[in-house]
């Protein structure tokens, strides 16, 4: 662009040419960002989300998802980091999170439904704390696991691990689905922890046969929520 400009103007246009191009490229570069910012959601350490069986109304307060993979595919999900004011939203809040730094933007949630036993609950949660976010909550800059308790709310009392993912990451880890030598790499490190992990999960409720790279880490019962754009 810079060069063709400088040419189809006289010598003396020169210097404007070159200004101009200069901000030319500036405006794209700004309006690629905020375009790229506007279509990624930042995380908090409260996540509050209301699910919709179809597509929510336009002027819903949230950042809105749709499930493509899993059990609830089709499933819209409005998500804030604020106060809900829909009766069917849930409000979860992150587990220890001083021990996870910065969250991520994101613009895939991929929410395992963790079902952890009533009387292993507490402890749960400081083996989270204690050793769990610490070793996963900061896995990869593309792949972290954070789990979140639901204190309001339908699901109040439950637990989700959430991986905090991007179109690109999840591309990457599980392409087309399926597990990717990249995953296993990732999550070889932490395998030693799901030998304590199953511990606190009712049985049969986490995905335990060792053939796939995340088993423990994965519940049988989940969810991939991919970002809408807005339009």
């Amino acid at each position: 662009m810079r060069a063709h400009s400088i040419v189809w103007l006289a010598e003396g246009n020169t210097v404007h040419a070159m200004r101009m191009t200069a901000v030319m490229i500036g405006v794209f570069v700004l309006a690629g960002t905020a375009g790229a910012e506007a279509q990624k959601m930042r995380l908090g350490e409260t996540l509050v989300m209301a699910p919709y069986e179809a597509a929510p109304p336009a002027a819903t307060d949230g950042v809105v998802f749709q499930a493509d993979r899993g059990g609830r595919k089709g499933q819209y999900l409005v998500v804030t980091t604020h106060a809900a004011k829909a009766a069917s939203a849930t409000e979860y809040r992150l587990l220890s999170p001083e021990t996870v730094g910065a969250l991520p933007d994101v613009d895939v949630l991929g929410i395992h439904y963790v079902k952890v036993r009533s009387e292993r609950a507490a402890a749960f949660e400081q083996f989270v704390g204690r050793t769990l976010h610490p070793a996963v909550g900061n896995l990869r800059p593309d792949l972290r696991i954070l789990y979140y308790k639901a204190v309001a709310g339908p699901e109040a009392g439950s637990y989700i691990a959430l991986f905090a993912l991007t179109r690109e990451s999840r591309d990457k880890y599980w392409p087309g689905g399926s597990d990717s030598d990249d995953l296993r790499t990732a999550l070889q490190p932490v395998q030693p922890l799901t030998q304590e992990l199953s511990t606190y999960f009712v049985e049969g409720s986490s995905l335990t046969d060792p053939k796939f790279a995340a088993a423990v880490f994965e519940s049988r019962t989940w969810t991939d929520f991919v970002l809408v754009a807005p339009k």
